[in-house]
């Protein structure tokens, strides 16, 4: 809007005010004499009715469309030839929404202000200021901070700056950076009762932080020591995993820890208790039926007969899938899949597990190793094992 715009806009709302006047004198003129007829307006009806004029209204709903001649003024409002008067009505717009709780309006009329590019370093350390409040409210605490940032560098000693950005820091957990920015504002004044009790809580979320921080990382070398100790087990033994790596130096193989993840629910993987044995999570698959059975712990010393009779007694309730109780410990066969071969290996129900890890054939996938578990005999055996000869 140019000069000559702005003339013709002041004149037409002096002519708008003047004539609102007037029709206010006829009105009045008009009314009857006798004023026990009519109800006489009171002091707070010509109030409001003055509001709402453009003239004298100080708010106004800005989800409404503006009369003509409220864009005017607020066109006058903000095309000063001023840039400090400019980001200083975009403050003032900015203060009215963040006390109305309009925090994401009050950041824009905040942003606005800050284009303004004012000479006025206070001033400008007001708006980001003020933009950091109320980034601060929705929950913006690095936007915030960084405001609070750029604040100081227009006023160091802004304490209302200082102050936002330690309130930031421990909501950030930033904790180091709150207790410095506490000792810059406490050097400027000593006795800020604020600063004195945000600095001693973000001094003892500080020494919690660096001790938890301790325990983590004892709990990390522990852990690293017991997986170290696991893989020297395993290795020790000559127990192949699927899928070792091969060392750089092409010296043999190198075992990872990550092999030993098992797939099923459970999360069971293979422990070294404190004698040194080994205790795996092993799977008996059922083939004929499509079901399987998932042993959490399996002593390596332990024999596979110690775990099946427990499983299959006479005793026990047979499993759903098999009403007929065929699988018995005399008609049990067990096997393990040779994958490389594409063949199947029998097992005895004698055998210790640590016996049969110790097969060089034998390769555990997933951390779990897995046996077959067939009847004797049975046409589904015959068929299973013919796919494998």
């Amino acid at each position: 809007m140019d000069n000559d715009e702005r003339r013709n806009l002041a004149e037409k709302l002096d002519e708008d005010l003047e004539s609102w006047v007037n029709s206010k004198i006829e009105e009045n003129k008009s009314k009857t004499t006798d004023r026990s007829l009519e109800k006489e307006q009171t002091v707070d009806e010509l109030y409001e009715e003055l509001k709402n004029h453009p003239a004298f209204m100080t708010e106004f709903d800005e989800t409404k469309p503006l009369s003509a001649a409220m864009e005017g003024l607020q066109a006058l409002k903000y095309e000063s030839d001023s840039n400090d008067d400019n980001a200083l009505s975009y403050k003032e717009d900015g203060n009215r929404n963040f006390q109305r709780k309009k925090y994401r309006w009050a950041i824009d009329s905040y942003t606005a202000g800050i284009r303004c590019k004012s000479a006025d370093k206070n001033l400008n350390a007001v708006l980001y200021t003020n933009r950091a409040a109320a980034n601060y409210h929705i929950g913006n605490y690095l936007s915030a901070f960084n405001d609070c940032v750029i604040a100081r560098k227009f006023k160091p000693d802004h304490m209302k700056a200082i102050t936002r950005g330690v309130q930031c820091s421990l909501q950030r957990k930033t904790y180091e950076t709150a207790i410095s920015w506490c000792d810059d504002g406490l050097a400027i004044s000593a006795d800020d009762v604020k600063l004195l009790e945000m600095r001693s809580k973000a001094d003892q979320l500080l020494r919690h932080e660096k001790k938890e921080e301790r325990k983590r990382l004892l709990k990390q070398k522990n852990e690293a020591k017991v997986e170290r100790q696991l893989l020297e087990a395993i290795k020790q033994r000559n127990i192949r995993l699927e899928q070792e790596r091969a060392n750089g130096d092409g010296g043999g193989t190198e075992l990872d820890v990550d092999l030993l993840e098992s797939c099923h629910p459970s999360r069971a993987r293979v422990a070294l208790d404190a004698d040194g044995v080994l205790h795996w999570p092993v799977m008996f698959l059922y083939p004929e039926f499509g079901e399987t059975d998932f042993v959490t712990s399996f002593c390596e010393n332990s024999r596979f007969i110690d775990h099946l009779s427990a499983m299959f007694c006479p005793s026990v309730e047979p499993p759903t899938w098999d009403p007929e109780r065929r699988y018995t410990m005399d008609s049990i066969e067990i096997y393990f899949e040779e994958r490389d071969q594409k063949k199947l290996h029998r097992v005895s129900a004698a055998s210790t597990l640590k016996e049969i890890l110790q097969d060089s054939r034998f390769v555990i996938a997933s951390g779990t190793p897995n046996f077959f578990l067939l009847v004797k005999n049975s046409d589904f055996a015959k068929n299973f094992l013919a796919r494998y000869s």
